[in-house]
């Protein structure tokens, strides 16, 4: 925001999670007639979506901020991979967390670099969230190449364009903890100056993108790197690891499998955050007063570990069942590390972010989710 020539002094948070409080000063090159403060109460009440006068404010801000958007419009986002499992997830908070914004997508192959910057040129957006990749182990392992192209040659080409056309916009990395790889054998939570040692494929080529990105924000991107650490939620393949346990028990429940959980690495550990939570992560990336330093990385974790046979145990409490946990060691570990733990102390200074939604939470979601999806 520095860039486009806005003094602009934000307290608390304008685009509000939970909506509970908003303080915006405008003053200097943003309008002679400045605004002074607004304040919603404090405490319980509807979200700033259903709340008028925050509404409001948060459009001010955008069209103020954005003016070539147009006087209904703010924002112009390009988002990638907005048909996975996160994209939508991030879809629906964005429309919660930015009301009036503009979401750009299109289903251009970002391998293809005319469609890319031809994109980029007639539609100008503000600022890029970039989740599109061949995004599972198992997936690019059997289809190195593809992995390969789609993780670092189309996120190279994607941030080159918008370097070269939309030198003015953000530009935010969605990579993975899966970069760390052999780091976390130390058995610590890594923070972003651990060493990236990636031990697969997929880890490999996002990595490659990573590194691309931090050296690209030298030369001038405006971009972030946000290392998201395992998801989960709704809507997801059951070969992350939450699902894959939530639809055995979601089975056994049903009377459509033997009472026995089957895993294959009962005590790998994962440091999960709802997607929710994630999802809000990268919008507030978007929404920050000031603009952090170009190519800065953050981890996007919880800071706590579950095991495997933890998360079995916590399910079968939530459907109030009983069942044995088995051990096939041919079943693949989802990320091929023992264990995976983040300190989220970076993102929580440079955001503001924190992972809200409880664990019991996001452990009833996911099984409500499979209840529905296996049911005949």
């Amino acid at each position: 925001m520095k860039r486009l020539g806005l003094r602009l002094h934000l307290a608390g948070r304008l685009f509000a999670r939970d909506g509970s409080r908003l303080a915006l000063a405008l003053s200097g090159d943003v309008a002679e007639n400045s605004m002074a403060w607004a304040d919603i109460p404090d405490g319980p009440g509807p979200s700033c979506l259903e709340n008028a006068p925050c509404q409001s404010l948060q459009l001010l801000f955008l069209r103020t901020v954005f003016p070539h958007s147009g006087p209904e419009m703010g924002l112009r986002i390009l988002l990638t991979g907005g048909q996975g499992f996160v994209g939508q997830h991030l879809k629906a908070r964005l429309k919660d967390r930015i009301p009036g914004h503009v979401l750009l997508e299109d289903p251009m192959d970002i391998r293809d670099r005319a469609a890319v910057e031809r994109f980029v040129k007639d539609e100008k957006p503000d600022a890029c969230l970039h989740l599109a990749a061949v995004s599972s182990v198992a997936r690019a392992k059997a289809e190195n190449t593809e992995a390969w192209t789609v993780n670092l040659d189309g996120t190279l080409i994607l941030a080159e364009t918008f370097e070269t056309h939309a030198p003015q916009a953000s530009f935010v990395f969605v990579s993975t903890a899966e970069i760390y790889g052999a780091s976390f054998s130390s058995g610590q939570p890594l923070d972003e100056s651990a060493v990236i040692a990636p031990v697969n494929a997929y880890a490999s080529s996002k990595a490659a993108a990573d590194l691309a990105i931090g050296n690209l924000s030298q030369e001038g991107l405006h971009g972030l790197r946000l290392r998201s650490f395992t998801q989960a939620g709704t809507a997801q393949d059951e070969e992350a690891i939450l699902p894959f346990l939530a639809a055995q028990v979601a089975r056994i429940e049903a009377g459509q499998q033997a009472p026995a959980i089957t895993v294959g690495h009962p005590d790998a550990g994962f440091d999960i955050t709802d997607v929710r939570d994630a999802c809000d992560a990268y919008i507030d990336a978007l929404a920050l007063p000031q603009p952090l330093p170009n190519g800065t990385a953050l981890n996007i974790c919880s800071g706590v570990t579950r095991s495997v046979r933890s998360m079995a145990r916590d399910l079968l409490e939530v459907a109030g069942i009983s069942a044995s946990l088995e051990v096939d060691a041919t079943i693949p570990c989802p990320s091929g590390l023992p264990s995976m733990r983040g300190n989220p102390a970076a993102a929580r200074q440079a955001l503001g972010w924190t992972p809200r939604i409880p664990w019991h939470e996001t452990l009833v979601t996911v099984l409500n989710d499979w209840r529905y999806r296996i049911r005949p």
